[in-house]
């Protein structure tokens, strides 16, 4: 058995050491990590993600779950009952989907993890073997084909065979403040009505207030907490508090923090992008670390790589697998405005543009990620105060906040990742409080 912490000492306390992450500007998961922190110094935690199928919170919270019926179901966490039984239940899911058989999808993903902390940030690091042979380093992509260009790939759901799409390494954190989180962690976010969860209708959606045409403008159902709809149970997703409602439940701190580092939209600068759940799964305030490479009034690219710095201006397909290749798009980097008379029938573009975040959303800018020998490992430095508590959990020494990581692996989006059960994390050696899980 793991030891997943011991409260009382908490995370490791690394006050005398400190990270410094070799990052390239432009190359993404080749890059080699280095660091001050002596890992090996470090506990390895090995966790089972396991893949949640069409579990949600509503069938979480009703008689249709065993588990409800406890009489104490309300003080149980999805760690008391299921510690241990991740691969199992992985199986069980994959089947139920039967992408066991359509996609040979594997179940449950098994994970190394690493928690440390200085005074100032706090450093989680995950290595997980990939299902796919090469890194996703690609996700929008233009292709010019007889005098047009045209978007493809998509994930491995919608295209199983040619998927051009990227990986992602995501971490939930709450700080106590949002009710349940700490024993349902992030299925207090996955609802029915969401994308590929029973998909709430494009016209069904435009007509919500706050979120529709008149309020966020989307045309989909996302990550939602249950506080910010009038019933907190059941078939909620077009239940939609007042706005008024939902900007004291965020003023409250009742939202959780959502990081999410992504395989081609910000490995190539080091970076995640920062957001949170609330109502919607917003991205934080400020300019986020990935854009568009594509207008879509004109539906052509807007940039193009230099070739005086990359020696090419497109990309050809044998390129994409090409790890000596380094095929990320940076803004003001390796990039210069589109020229069509550059371009031969058959390259390719990138869709997304890398760029440097600012604001509160460009908080996640020290984070390290590699690809060898079929892994990934993927560094996290994180400050503990972000200065933007608006948007972000903020963390102190000796406090204790619940968190729930998840893996989309093998070029996947939405529900086909993998999860972790919510577990609890006491920064520093004075941390205080109760652990979800205990061991592993």
């Amino acid at each position: 058995m793991i030891k997943l912490l011991n409260i009382k000492t908490g995370l490791l306390l690394l006050a005398s050491m400190t990270i410094s992450v070799a990052t390239s500007a432009y190359q993404m998961n080749e890059q080699e990590i280095k660091s001050d922190i002596d890992w090996q110094a470090v506990p390895v935690i090995e966790k089972t993600l396991f893949f949640p199928g069409m579990i949600t919170f509503d069938w979480i919270n009703s008689p249709a779950h065993k588990g409800f019926t406890k009489p104490d179901f309300a003080k149980k966490t999805c760690s008391n009952c299921h510690q241990g039984e991740e691969q199992g239940l992985g199986d069980l899911l994959i089947k139920n989907d039967h992408l066991d058989k359509m996609a040979g999808k594997a179940g449950s993903l098994k994970t190394q993890f690493q928690f440390a902390n200085d005074d100032q940030f706090l450093y989680v690091k995950a290595t997980w073997k990939t299902a796919s042979p090469f890194p996703a380093r690609l996700h929008d992509t233009l292709l010019y084909k007889k005098g047009k260009w045209t978007i493809i790939g998509g994930d491995r759901g919608k295209n199983p065979y040619t998927p051009i799409y990227e990986d992602r390494f995501s971490i939930m954190i709450d700080d106590g403040s949002v009710e349940q989180f700490s024993q349902q962690g992030c299925w207090m976010s996955c609802h029915r009505g969401a994308r590929d969860i029973g998909q709430a209708t494009k016209s069904d959606v435009l007509d919500l207030d706050v979120i529709g045409r008149n309020g966020l403008g989307k045309t989909d159902i996302r990550k939602y907490l249950p506080d910010t709809r009038t019933e907190r149970y059941g078939l909620n997703w077009d239940k939609v508090k007042t706005q008024e409602e939902i900007d004291q439940l965020k003023a409250d701190g009742k939202f959780v923090d959502l990081m999410q580092w992504r395989s081609a939209r910000s490995a190539p600068t080091g970076a995640a992008d920062d957001g949170y759940v609330l109502e919607y799964r917003h991205n934080d305030a400020g300019r986020t670390v990935f854009t568009w490479n594509f207008d879509k009034k004109t539906s052509l690219p807007k940039y193009m790589f230099d070739k005086s710095v990359t020696g090419f201006y497109a990309l050809n397909k044998e390129d994409f697998n090409d790890l000596n290749k380094r095929i990320a798009l940076i803004e003001g980097v390796n990039t210069m405005p589109y020229d069509a008379s550059k371009i031969e029938e058959g390259q390719y573009l990138q869709g997304r543009l890398n760029r440097k975040g600012e604001g509160s959303a460009g908080d996640n800018q020290q984070v390290a990620s590699s690809w060898t020998n079929g892994k990934y490992t993927v560094i996290f430095k994180r400050k503990l105060d972000t200065g933007h508590p608006e948007e972000d959990k903020i963390m102190k020494i000796g406090g204790t906040y619940d968190f729930n990581i998840a893996i989309h692996d093998g070029q996947t989006t939405t529900r086909y990742h993998y999860v972790t059960l919510p577990f609890t994390l006491g920064i520093g050696q004075d941390a205080q409080g109760s652990v979800n899980s205990t061991e592993q």
